[in-house]
C-alpha cells in the first residue's frame, strides 16, 4: 500500500492549549501568555502546512492506486451512500473557489461552508495569519475557527499563514482572477462583474489544421474579516473589489449571509449556453471536475463514510496483502 496512506503524524491542530478557565486568569502581559500566542502561531504553521500537503497529496495519487483502493472500501459503504457521494460530487464545480481573509466567529465559518457546500463549491482557503489574533477573545475565537475548518470534511479546504502565500497559489498555480469583497469608493456592483475572461489558448495540431482551445481563467472570491473587512494589501491585489447592493440603514451584511447572496447572484448568471451546446458559462460550473479528480474525492469520500474512521487503513493494509 502506497505510504501516504500510513501518515503517523498526529495533527498540532487537535491540540487545545490552555483551558480557556485558566487562559481567563493569565495577565496579557505575562510570560505565560506570550509562551502561549508562540504556541499558537506554531499550531497555526502546522495547521497551513499539513493542509497544503494534503489537498497536493491526494491528487498527486497514482490513477490506478486510487481505483483500487475504491474498490477496496466500497463493499463496506452503504448502496445509498455511495449513490449519494457520486451524486454530489458529479455537482462540484472547481471553477470558483473562496478564500476567507482572517475570519475570527467560528460560528460565521461554520455557516459560510454549509452554504458553499450547498452550492456546490468544492474548494475553499482561509488565510490565518497569528498576529491578527492577539487579544484572548480573538485567539479562542480562532481556535474555534481552527475546528470549524477541519470539521468539513467534505470539501478541501486549505489553510495559508499569510496572504502572499495565497495568492501565490492562487495565481501562479491556479490562474485565478481574485475578485474580494469590499466597500471602497471603487467597487463594483457584484451585477456588473464579467465572470467569463479567457485565460489562455490552446492550440492542437490535427493534420494540415491547427485548432485553437479557449480557457477561461478560474474565479478566486475574497471574503474580509467580520469587523475590519479585507486588508489593504488585499485590496491592492486584487483584480476587481466588488460590493453588494443594499437599500436599508445595515451598512453590510454579515459574512454568512454576504456569502450565500455572493453565491446567489454567481448562481444567476451561471447558464449552459444554448449556442454553444452543452458548453458551461458563469462561474459556477458543476460538474467541471476532472476524472482523476473525481475519483480521489469519491476515495475520501468514502472513507468519511465508514462507520470508525480507523478502518480505512486497515482495510487498504489488508487489500494490500491479498493482492
Amino acid at each position: 500500500m502506497d505510504k501516504r496512506f500510513n501518515n503517523k503524524d498526529s495533527s498540532a491542530s487537535d491540540e487545545t492549549g490552555i483551558p480557556d478557565h485558566v487562559l481567563n486568569t493569565i495577565s496579557t502581559d505575562s510570560i505565560t501568555y506570550q509562551t502561549y500566542l508562540q504556541s499558537e502561531a506554531t499550531i497555526d504553521k502546522d495547521t497551513s502546512r499539513r493542509s497544503i500537503k494534503a489537498q497536493s497529496e491526494i491528487l498527486a495519487l497514482p490513477p490506478e492506486l486510487v481505483q483500487r483502493s475504491i474498490d477496496i472500501i466500497s463493499p463496506y459503504v452503504q448502496p445509498r451512500r455511495l449513490e449519494r457521494i457520486d451524486e454530489v460530487l458529479n455537482k462540484r464545480t472547481k471553477h470558483t473557489r473562496f478564500l476567507y481573509e482572517n475570519p475570527s466567529n467560528p460560528s460565521n465559518v461554520f455557516a459560510c461552508l454549509r452554504t458553499l457546500d450547498s452550492f456546490g463549491i468544492q474548494y475553499v482557503d482561509t488565510i490565518v495569519n497569528s498576529d491578527s489574533y492577539t487579544g484572548k477573545a480573538a485567539v479562542n475565537q480562532k481556535r474555534g475557527m481552527r475546528t470549524a475548518m477541519g470539521s468539513a470534511c467534505w470539501m478541501s479546504i486549505r489553510q495559508f499563514g499569510s496572504l502572499e502565500e495565497a495568492v501565490r497559489y492562487l495565481r501562479e498555480e491556479e490562474g485565478c482572477l481574485i475578485y474580494a469583497s469590499d466597500l471602497n469608493p471603487n467597487a463594483k456592483d457584484v451585477r456588473d462583474l464579467v465572470w467569463d475572461v479567457d485565460y489562455e489558448k490552446e492550440e492542437e495540431q490535427q493534420g494540415d489544421e491547427v485548432n485553437t482551445h479557449k480557457r477561461q481563467r478560474p474565479i478566486c472570491i475574497v471574503m474580509g474579516n467580520e469587523d475590519r473587512g479585507i486588508s489593504d494589501e488585499m485590496r491592492q491585489l486584487a483584480d476587481e473589489t466588488f460590493y453588494l447592493p443594499m437599500s436599508g440603514f445595515a451598512e453590510s451584511f454579515n459574512l454568512s449571509v454576504a456569502t450565500a447572496i455572493t453565491l446567489a447572484y454567481m448562481s444567476a448568471v451561471s447558464t449552459r449556453g444554448e449556442e454553444d451546446g452543452d458548453a458551461l458559462k458563469g462561474p459556477l460550473r458543476p460538474g467541471d471536475l476532472d476524472s482523476h479528480e473525481l475519483q480521489c474525492l469519491r476515495l475520501k469520500g468514502l472513507l468519511n463514510s465508514l462507520a470508525q474512521k480507523r478502518m480505512g487503513k486497515a482495510l487498504l493494509k489488508k487489500g494490500e496483502y491479498c493482492e
